[in-house]
């Protein structure tokens, strides 16, 4: 391709043959395992850590606001933040954004197709990232291109939410986690893969019965099966075994190579939880967190793993939601949920300074509010004053300690 093509951003016309036509598999790392997407989550650690952002997020409450003076206040929610497709009642906002996060955990880019009727979103669709392909208008405008079973259309910016997880330059699409540590993700499925042939076929054996003379085929056969047949088996294993003819009886211990596989399986873990910024104590890893809490430990993911995520989706569908000072936003709260007396605690320390009221701080509980509006007033501390403000009956104030 010659340097004005790749300005102009005209497309590279590949000659058929070359690698793929001899027999090279772009999926296959390596370790010699074929990682793709759908590959990668027969991996527990992988399908852990997916399965882990995608259902937090979709679990977490999210609202529509609007900015007012610098104020939030929340506004009517769309329909489709709730029941995404109308007339598919099992397609519900948790599964809906349940398939955003699991297509950027996956492929790295989500595509929401927005359908509109007169102005307004009346159903959003999670598609398939690998279905959609992104192109260029006239005046460089982003359009993509969607190919299933009914055929393709072109869409623009106004119909389709494109969510990247971690793009960098000009590129438009994001990469994904899978196909970027493809070689990473092979070995820890290769090491999977490994350990369960390892105990399906017992290539390794526990003992050996050494005899001083040639034995024949028939001999051998008939000595191993005798063996076994007494002291095979949970109920015969600590039998008195009795070998004749000169037979000796030599147990084999576990290779070094052997006792390494758990460390691999370890360490594939680690990498991956390395490539998703878990921390290692969600995804069931032995061992102690090095956090004094659960909160806190809580409170490092939400800041270095999920806040990144919930950014984006926030933005990203934040122009769907009518109005220029309109938003989306997740509550993150519920996440960060300490103990009963630790929340108690919390809240009186609002009500004591003014932060809220009673009736809010009741609903925040589940309460329903005082009657007649007696839970309506903002309490505050009596011994504190305005800066700079006179002071009122200062004969009667008590002197400072």
């Amino acid at each position: 391709m010659g340097i004005i093509d790749r300005l102009l951003g005209r497309p590279e016309q590949r000659a058929n043959g070359g690698w793929f036509a001899a027999g090279f598999d772009a999926t296959k790392s390596a370790a010699g395992v074929s990682i793709t997407q759908d590959t990668a989550l027969s991996i527990a650690s992988v399908y852990s850590a997916v399965s882990l952002y995608a259902q937090t997020v979709a679990s977490m409450s999210w609202g529509a606001y609007i900015r007012d003076g610098g104020v939030r206040r929340p506004v009517a929610r769309p329909r489709w933040m709730d029941q995404p497709i109308p007339n598919n009642p099992n397609y519900t906002g948790f599964e809906f954004k349940h398939r955003i996060v699991s297509s950027l955990m996956l492929d790295g880019n989500a595509f929401v197709l927005m359908l509109k009727s007169g102005g307004i979103v009346v159903e959003a669709r999670v598609l398939d990232p690998r279905a959609v392909e992104i192109l260029r208008g006239p005046n460089g405008e982003p359009l993509y291109k969607i190919t299933s079973k009914a055929g393709e259309m072109t869409v623009g910016t106004d119909e389709m939410v494109h969510i990247p997880l971690f793009a960098y330059g000009e590129n438009d699409r994001g990469i994904s986690p899978v196909e970027y540590h493809r070689v990473t993700l092979g070995l820890a499925s290769a090491t999977q893969l490994f350990s369960a042939k390892f105990y399906e076929q017992g290539a390794a054996p526990s003992a050996i019965i050494r005899t001083p003379t040639e034995l024949t085929g028939d001999q051998a056969s008939q000595l191993r099966e005798s063996f076994g047949r007494r002291h095979e088996g949970i109920d015969r294993m600590h039998r008195i075994a009795v070998l004749t003819g000169g037979a000796e009886y030599q147990p084999i211990s576990a290779k070094i190579s052997d006792m390494q596989l758990i460390e691999t399986m370890h360490y594939g873990v680690e990498q991956v939880a390395r490539i998703y910024a878990l921390p290692l104590f969600l995804m069931q890893y032995p061992g102690n967190s090095s956090y004094n809490s659960l909160e806190m430990a809580m409170l490092a993911w939400l800041q270095t793993g999920l806040a990144p995520v919930l950014k984006r989706i926030e933005d990203g569908l934040a122009r769907m939601i009518p109005g220029q000072t309109t938003f989306i936003a997740f509550n993150t709260g519920s996440l960060l949920k300490a103990t009963t007396k630790e929340s108690y605690e919390a809240l009186a320390i609002a009500l004591n300074n003014g932060l809220m009221n009673l009736d809010e701080a009741r609903a925040i509980i589940d309460r329903a509010p005082l009657p007649n509006g007696e839970g309506q007033a903002f309490w505050k501390p009596l011994n504190i004053g305005t800066v700079g403000a006179d002071p009122i009956n200062a004969e009667q104030q008590e002197p400072p300690i």
